[in-house]
């Protein structure tokens, strides 16, 4: 098959980008030659971030191999974080302010003395052979306790992934039939045996951007890797246990603490760009239908710059040991020559927010 002309273009969310203007940060440009599939469209977000190919093709499927990412990430048995992580997360920001708001007190209080304002929580109180003000024995405690919950979460978590590591649940057989992207999804999946602490099941479908590889951005904005990196990506590390995995932007903040005998980790990491299909409870062995989402999105294709990606999730309830999931990716065509995707909904990377899975 020929090669063809590919331009695309790219402004991409990095990780927490809630802290980052988007129209601050150049896009990307790149062309390519390819001979893989290469549907055309827009898709924008409210917050001005930016993906967008353009090529020759119109309407078609994807016919190639999943990337590494995909493989290594997306693909088999993900447990659900401990929900303790996202409420410390939020805990810890009060505390912060609290802190601050005391120190700033505490700067103020000779003035507030001085002008004959009470003031309160400034004796001294002896701890070992130092003194502390009777403030600190009240804030550092509040912010020591969301830092504790996140201990305690991270070792639960540890604990849960090695135990699901010793008694892997048997892998399902999924069907399904020639999809694309404005039509509903039908299939079927089966267990040949299913636990007796397994409760309700139930599947959806989703599609997203996943992020772009942190090589190719350095490179069609003309930058060597050891060169100052890209506007929204962290220096590189010394050593990358996940070359090929990570964007370079997350720095580890994005998963609570993972199993080292994992390959690319127990945790399933949200899409920054994304959007769901329809969800639905189902039986093993019967079929199910799910409708595509509220927008058209572009089919499946890959490229170290752009790639959209679709995947099939499996939610499944156990009796006292948490929620399990299953990922099985979806090759899904384009019934339309372009589409344009105005609204798409933005996610922080964050792991244990999972905004996309039913409950």
């Amino acid at each position: 098959m020929a090669k063809k002309s590919i331009s695309q273009s790219i402004r991409f969310p990095p990780f927490d980008s809630s802290n980052w203007i988007a129209e601050a940060l150049p896009i990307t440009n790149k062309k390519i030659e390819s001979t893989d599939y290469a549907p055309n469209f827009i898709i924008e977000t409210n917050d001005g971030w930016l993906i967008e190919q353009s090529s020759s093709d119109k309407k078609g499927i994807y016919v190639g191999d999943f990337p590494e990412v995909v493989h290594g990430r997306r693909v088999g048995w993900h447990l659900v974080p401990n929900k303790i992580h996202q409420r410390a997360r939020n805990l810890i920001r009060y505390s912060v302010a609290i802190l601050l708001i005391s120190l700033l007190y505490l700067a103020f209080t000779p003035l507030m003395e001085w002008i004959g304002i009470p003031t309160f929580g400034t004796r001294s109180v002896r701890l070992g052979l130092l003194d502390y003000p009777l403030l600190a024995t009240i804030v550092v405690p509040m912010m020591l306790i969301p830092i504790l919950m996140r201990i305690g979460a991270n070792f639960h978590d540890l604990r849960r992934q090695n135990s699901f590591l010793k008694e892997t649940p048997p892998s399902p057989e999924i069907e399904i039939e020639p999809c694309s992207s404005d039509k509903n999804l039908v299939g079927k999946i089966s267990f040949q045996t299913i636990p007796e602490e397994w409760g309700r099941m139930t599947v959806s479908w989703r599609v997203g951007i996943l992020s772009p590889v942190r090589e190719a951005i350095m490179e069609a904005q003309g930058r060597t890797l050891n060169s100052q990196p890209s506007p929204g990506l962290s220096t590189a590390l010394p050593f990358n246990t996940n070359f090929g995995l990570d964007d370079g932007t997350g720095v580890g903040e994005d998963t609570p603490m993972e199993a080292k005998n994992t390959q690319g980790g127990m945790f399933l990491r949200p899409m920054r760009i994304m959007a769901l299909g329809g969800q639905s409870d189902f039986s093993s062995g019967k079929n199910f239908e799910l409708t595509p989402p509220n927008e058209i999105w572009p089919g499946t294709c890959y490229s170290k710059l752009v790639r959209v990606h679709w995947e099939l999730v499996i939610k499944i309830r156990r009796e006292g040991k948490g929620p399990i999931l299953w990922v099985h990716p979806l090759i899904v065509g384009q019934n339309v020559e372009k589409t344009h995707v105005k609204n798409a909904h933005l996610v922080d990377g964050r792991t244990e927010i999972l905004v996309y899975i039913p409950n």
